[in-house]
């Protein structure tokens, strides 16, 4: 046993996600979420019933459609089923019984049937409510799904975690491993909760379970030559996260298969679309042997990020560079040296000299990058 072996910074903010979203806290939550959504449907029927819209609603074309009563028998059942299977994931947690959501089952039932029988304002506030539980349902779902090949958290997916659920993670609790509490991929685990890959750095975390159903590790999601050639180049604190510099990477990997056999890559992508298209391409599966992530009990940490030591990580705004040398960073540049002179220059591309009475060519960068 490797009694050396610590956990990165990254790896601590992965064990406090999936500790969180596997969390009575968190499941308590989303029952919260559902009941007022149920409530806030319940008073929109009773609302149309009691304002008579159902007698507009029928017509010989599409019968009772598009009315409440239509809505109220078949579409509300779907509602008043996730509810209740809310309620059995709050039962059956403290056995070590863990349950994906049925979030997604139910909107895709509910979105069969018409609401018309609602006015415009409430079948909004409806989606917008039923799609806020879908979000929040999912990062359940991802943290016990164990039906297929892989786990679902891969390390573009939690990095996005991290950041829409850093207000509720900060501060974390402190881990220690657990190095006499293993398993390998494919087994159910020795205790309950977060496991880290004991050989591979970059594989993501997973939660598992040694109650019914089977909680067992299944293979971990980890970075491919392209994911690790991404890493490289961006260095952990950015990946993902720096659309400049994720696009950059994709600039200078042009002729990458990963990137190249991929249907939706049609050349260099906006910076928007940079972190996406490469980590569609990023990842792989493998089985490996797994420690125990334990929290311990009343401590607790802020989690910094780790330092990285790129000279590109300068301010960008300061930028400014002499004709001939090399861009490293893309994005938009001018120079006084002449008016209108803002263009894009890609990661290492030369900054051209400009004739002109202003002096020495200085390009800079455009603090307007839209």
């Amino acid at each position: 046993m490797n009694h050396k072996f610590t956990l990165t910074q990254w790896q601590k903010k992965q064990a406090a996600l999936l500790y969180y979203f596997s969390s009575m806290e968190y499941l308590i939550g989303l029952r919260d979420r559902v009941n007022q959504l149920k409530s806030f449907a319940e008073s929109k029927l009773d609302q149309s019933r009691a304002e008579g819209r159902d007698r507009f609603l029928q017509s010989a074309q599409w019968g009772i459609r598009d009315t409440t009563e239509n809505w109220s028998n078949n579409a509300w059942p779907f509602l008043a089923d996730f509810q209740a299977s809310t309620a059995r994931a709050i039962a059956d947690l403290p056995s070590d019984i863990y349950h994906v959501t049925g979030a997604n089952q139910c909107a895709r039932a509910i979105s069969e049937f018409s609401m018309q029988w609602a006015t415009a304002a409430e079948e909004e506030k409806f989606d917008e409510m039923l799609a806020e539980i879908c979000a929040y349902a999912g990062n359940i779902d991802y943290t016990t799904q164990k039906r297929y090949g892989v786990s679902w958290w891969d390390d573009f997916c939690l990095t996005q975690a991290w950041s829409e659920n850093l207000k509720n993670l900060q501060p974390s609790p402190k881990f220690q491993i657990v190095f006499d509490a293993t398993a390998n991929t494919g087994e159910a685990p020795p205790r309950t909760g977060v496991y880290v890959s004991v050989d591979d750095p970059h594989a993501s975390l997973q939660f598992a379970w040694n109650g019914a159903p089977g909680g067992e590790l299944i293979p971990a999601s980890t970075l491919n030559d392209l994911g690790l050639a991404a890493l490289s180049s961006v260095g952990r604190k950015r990946l993902w996260v720096d659309e400049m510099a994720m696009r950059d990477f994709v600039c200078t990997n042009l002729s990458n298969p990963a990137l190249k056999n991929d249907p939706s890559f049609k050349g260099p992508p906006k910076p928007s679309l940079a972190p996406s298209l490469v980590a569609s391409n990023a990842f792989t599966s493998r089985s490996t042997r797994w420690y125990f992530v334990e929290p311990i009990r009343g401590e607790f940490e802020i989690i910094e990020d780790e330092v990285e030591s790129f000279s590109s990580l300068q301010t960008i705004e300061n930028r400014r560079f002499s004709a001939g040398e090399l861009c490293d960073h893309s994005g938009y540049y001018l120079t006084p040296a002449r008016i209108d002179s803002r263009r894009w220059f890609t990661n290492g591309e030369v900054f051209p000299h400009i004739d002109s009475t202003y002096g020495k060519t200085i390009w800079q960068w455009d603090t307007q990058q839209n």
